[in-house]
């Protein structure tokens, strides 16, 4: 009964975050946000599947910072190749510039906030 739980609200996370095909198409994008996250995962990794409450936070903490986009690899294994995506989960962190920060492994939310945090204040002050 947990595991039907958890299944559906990873699946409501996963639902409710964005869906883009291709890096290209991300860069064409006019983001809302100076910051683009993207969360690379699979459905059968574990640790993904733990991650995705944490970005699910995280995308709310930080919605008036960066857009999220969630990239099954298993559906987009080009996209993941073009931003050098290797495990999963992978957080990649692309900015107007698309200069770009990544984060690998499962993590705490803490990590991601600490690794958010510092990147966005880093790339802030770059840009003043």
């Amino acid at each position: 009964m947990l595991t039907n739980l958890l299944t559906t609200i990873i699946l409501t996370i996963e639902s409710d975050m964005k869906d883009k095909t291709n890096l290209q198409g991300l860069k064409g994008l006019e983001h809302k946000q100076p910051w683009v996250l993207l969360y690379f995962s699979t459905s059968w990794c574990a640790p993904c599947k733990d991650m995705a409450l944490i970005m699910a936070d995280v995308s709310t903490q930080y919605v008036h910072q960066l857009e999220m986009v969630n990239i099954d690899v298993d559906e987009d294994i080009q996209l993941a190749k073009e931003c050098g995506v290797k495990g999963v989960p992978t957080l990649v962190l692309l900015d107007k510039s698309n200069n770009k920060s990544s984060l690998i492994g499962g993590v705490t939310g803490a990590q991601v906030k600490d690794w958010l945090d510092t990147q966005l204040s880093a790339r802030s002050k770059k840009s003043n």
